[in-house]
């Protein structure tokens, strides 16, 4: 029976519907440049200031040796994963889908009940204001994004200094942006995989202008569309707190779905790129056979992502908010302190 419900939970992440929301890209471009900018600038020390709260970082090593443990895999094996990365040391692609379920069904669970909180008047006196509601949604999904990286062979994000340097924001920027739907956001982690994190473990683009690298224009693009959504969601989830009980089920019950689909998304990407120290070929047909075994709607996956791939290209995606969302962009974001009192 947990073998069932393992493959349920699996399945149920993989297949979640994940076109909730079209690629939000068109509304941000038929802003001015001035407000594309601003929003920009607003994400980028917004973003900043998340990632140094306590708590955000992922230990790799600590995160696969847990998990790994856990499910009765030996030392030797288990030192190889953390070496190179789960693929390379034999893990089996059906028990790393099982665990990234696992790990998206813990985050947003507790993302869930910090945001039915946050919902309530006042929300957490820790946090104070309704941007903490906002930031915690941001916390859980940069924790998901690295427990998935690691799991399907990329290496550490986040180092032990508080500076975060341009190339990892561009990194994370990118992950949220395939979660987020943002057009390119997808081309840009492959190509990325394909020509930098395979061959190299260590820090890549040393020494080279973030401006020269395929990290620049796709970071942009994710910024302005963070920075327009942070101004809409701040604004939407003042209006959940006016009625105190259900506006913390409402706040709760959309943090839960919006993670999970988002996750969902991240997820079917990430596995799809074959890891450093791998045979690229057999790592997806071994991929392919898993999802035979496991369910068919699985493996058809591509193909229905195909089509909605093109349907929703063919959506009129026209901005009718453009003075709205402009409007509500900050002049100019608030210098924080850096501490963690967010």
């Amino acid at each position: 029976m947990a073998e069932d419900e393992a493959q349920k939970a699996v399945e149920e992440i993989l297949d979640a519907e994940d076109d909730v929301v079209d690629d939000p890209t068109p509304v941000v471009d038929s802003l001015p440049e001035s407000q594309k900018g601003e929003a920009e600038e607003f994400a980028r020390e917004f973003l900043t200031r998340v990632l140094r709260l306590r708590g955000v970082k992922i230990d790799r090593e600590h995160f696969l040796r847990a998990e790994l443990h856990k499910r009765g895999i030996g030392d030797a094996t288990i030192a190889r994963a953390i070496m190179e990365n789960p693929a390379a040391a034999s893990i089996e692609p059906r028990m790393l889908d099982r665990i990234a379920a696992e790990v998206v069904e813990f985050e947003t669970r507790k993302s869930t009940a910090m945001s039915f909180a946050a919902g309530l008047p006042g929300g957490f006196a820790m946090l104070g204001t309704i941007p903490g509601d906002i930031t915690q949604f941001y916390v859980h999904a940069f924790r998901i994004m690295q427990k998935i990286a690691y799991l399907y062979g990329w290496t550490s994000f986040l180092g032990d200094t508080d500076e975060i340097d341009d190339e990892t924001l561009g990194k994370l920027a990118a992950f949220l942006g395939v979660m987020m739907g943002v057009g390119g956001a997808s081309a840009t982690v492959t190509t990325f995989a394909a020509n930098v994190a395979r061959p190299a473990i260590q820090k890549q683009i040393t020494g080279v202008a973030l401006t020269k690298t395929a990290w620049y224009t796709p970071m942009k693009q994710v910024l302005r569309v963070i920075g327009v959504k942070l101004t809409k969601d701040s604004f939407a989830k003042s209006v959940t707190k006016v009625v105190p009980v259900a506006g913390g089920v409402l706040s709760g019950g959309l943090t839960y779905a919006t993670l999970r689909v988002q996750s969902g998304r991240l997820i079917r990407h990430l596995r799809e790129l074959p890891p450093p120290h791998v045979d690229a070929e057999e790592y997806l047909r071994l991929l392919h056979v898993a999802d035979d075994e496991g369910d068919p709607r699985i493996a058809t996956r591509h193909a229905a992502d195909a089509v909605k791939g093109a349907g929703s290209a063919a959506k009129d995606t026209a901005a009718k908010v453009t003075g709205r969302i402009g409007g509500m962009i900050p002049r100019r974001a608030k210098k924080e302190p850096t501490g963690d009192d967010a």
